[in-house]
Formats: C-alpha cells, structure tokens, sequence
C-alpha cells in the first residue's frame, strides 16, 4: 500500500489515455515482441533443457488477436462491434501475463 508521507493518505494510480499506444500497427508491434519472447523462452526450454514453464494459452491468444488485428488493418468494419480500444486492452494484458 502506497502512503503519501505529508497528508497520510493512499495515493492513487495516474492513469492516461495515449493515443499513440491504441493504433493497430503499435498493437501488432507489441504483440509481435511478445511472441517473439515467447519462441525464445520455448527454443531455450529445448536447446538448454531448462523446464521453464510456458503458458501456451496466452500464445494462442496473441496470435489470434493479431490475425483479428490485421483483418481489421484492412478492413474497419470487421468484427464492428469490437472497437481498436476494446482490443488493445485485452492485447495489453496478454503482454504482461
């Protein structure tokens, strides 16, 4: 629990709205730079035989959001009642699973 020092109370997250976070071509990179760290952990865990563990849902997961991300690159109306928004959010909670 954070405390501020001269009022004695909880200080509370800042959360900001970044614009430049939320465009399709900045998801992809992002998720792109997961797999990435994902297939490195995996050939590591074969070459080294280190016995990591590998959540292969959240692989999954991103591959599917990406595929969704570039059918919606190309075309703003697919999956139309999904906003960008919508996605990015699920998107950045795999990142940090």
């Amino acid at each position: 629990m954070l405390l501020d020092q001269k009022n004695n109370n909880m200080l509370t997250p800042r959360l900001t709205n970044c614009k430049e976070c939320i465009t399709i071509s900045n998801l992809i990179k992002d998720i792109d730079c997961k797999l990435s760290d994902l297939a490195n952990l995996l050939y590591n865990n074969i070459v080294f035989m280190l016995n990591h563990p590998v959540e292969y849902s959240v692989y999954l997961d991103l591959l599917n959001y990406k595929r969704i991300l570039l059918f919606k690159y190309c075309n703003p109306s697919y999956a139309g009642c999904y906003t960008v928004e919508m996605i990015a959010s699920k998107v950045k909670l795999l990142k940090y699973k």
